[in-house]
């Protein structure tokens, strides 16, 4: 296996690039409405409003303070819920004091609920926000105007959330591709980086046991050459989905290469490891994998080792490539583990 590609590759996940994303809409959300606030302040002084001017200074500096650092908070968005009953408090009480001109400013809250909390959260908060909303409009706007403006924001509601939820479906499914091998459908070699990054601090921190084992399909150059390369594509799949179906779900399989692949183990000392991979060398060799023409046999070499204390990834996976390549040269179809067999 090339160690340099995976090192080269960029160690931002999937995860990281849409959490990125959510903190710059966050971002721009709290700015937006630092900036329509501020003229609305600048009135109420003006009005001699004194009870209004001093909780919109107040909205002011929280909300100048939270977006200056609102990028940091995009993993949890739960913190935005400050935010978010601030907004809301203020619809009620311009409701309540200006009543149908107070009710507008409900749009844009609803807008900023949706996308700034996770999606059960906003669903709940937009429940109590327009039940309570109703309540004080009932109060204040006359009752065919307030239920013609309260069903119109409902419909607002449903829509904005909808929108949101199929956007939370996009994202999830965008992250799979992001991390996925399009082939065999095992993780990529994009997520392999990150996913050695975390392990070797969940090592560092509890010192449980990390092993990886590095697989190499014996010949697959020579069966590319014999059956071509769309039916190679196929035994690729019945091969990544065995060497999955052969792990515990806690375990990771990456394709790093054309007939490479890398399982991590955590939990799992250098002798749970072994006899894990043996078991996968058995099985593969003993399993008939299927084309049109005829079953084909085909057997896997594997390099195992386990995680060092105080060792980095890249030492790590070197220890397994170079027990892989001397399983090799020992013959093929065998699982090494010892790095004193090599010399």
């Amino acid at each position: 296996m090339d160690l340099n590609k995976v090192s080269e590759t960029p160690s931002d996940s999937a995860e990281d690039v849409v959490s990125q994303f959510t903190g710059k809409v966050a971002h721009r959300i709290y700015w937006g409405a630092f900036l329509v606030t501020l003229p609305l302040t600048v009135i109420q002084a003006l009005e001699g409003k004194w009870l209004m001017l001093a909780w919109l200074c107040a909205f002011l500096c929280y909300t100048a303070f939270t977006a200056l650092r609102v990028k940091k908070m995009s993993k949890r968005r739960g913190r935005h819920i400050i935010f978010i009953t601030l907004l809301c408090a203020a619809v009620m009480y311009s409701t309540l004091v200006n009543g149908i001109h107070g009710l507008l400013w409900a749009y844009p809250v609803m807008a900023s609920i949706a996308f700034l909390l996770a999606w059960k959260l906003a669903i709940v908060v937009t429940v109590v926000f327009v039940t309570l909303l109703t309540a004080v409009s009932v109060y204040t706007i006359e009752p065919d105007v307030a239920w013609r403006a309260l069903v119109s924001l409902l419909v607002l509601m449903i829509l904005t959330l909808t929108l949101v939820r199929l956007l939370t479906r996009m994202q999830r499914h965008f992250t799979e591709l992001a991390v996925t091998d399009t082939l065999t459908g095992v993780y990529n070699r994009k997520q392999l980086q990150t996913d050695l990054e975390h392990l070797v601090a969940l090592k560092k921190r509890h010192g449980r046991p990390i092993s990886a084992a590095l697989c190499d399909i014996d010949y697959f150059k020579e069966v590319n050459d014999k059956y071509g390369h769309f039916d190679g594509d196929r035994l690729l799949i019945q091969a990544a989905q065995l060497i999955k179906s052969s792990f515990r779900a806690s375990d990771k399989v990456f394709r790093v290469g054309g007939e490479e692949f890398v399982i991590l183990m955590p939990d799992t000392d250098l002798e749970g490891a072994t006899r894990a991979a043996e078991k996968l060398r058995a099985t593969f060799s003993a399993n008939h994998f299927e084309l049109k023409e005829d079953p084909v046999n085909m057997t896997i070499s594997i390099g195992v080792s386990e995680l060092e204390s105080e060792e980095n990834w890249l030492a790590w996976l070197e220890r397994a490539d170079k027990l892989l390549y001397h399983a090799k040269d020992m013959g093929r179809n065998q699982v090494r583990n010892t790095v004193q067999e090599i010399t």
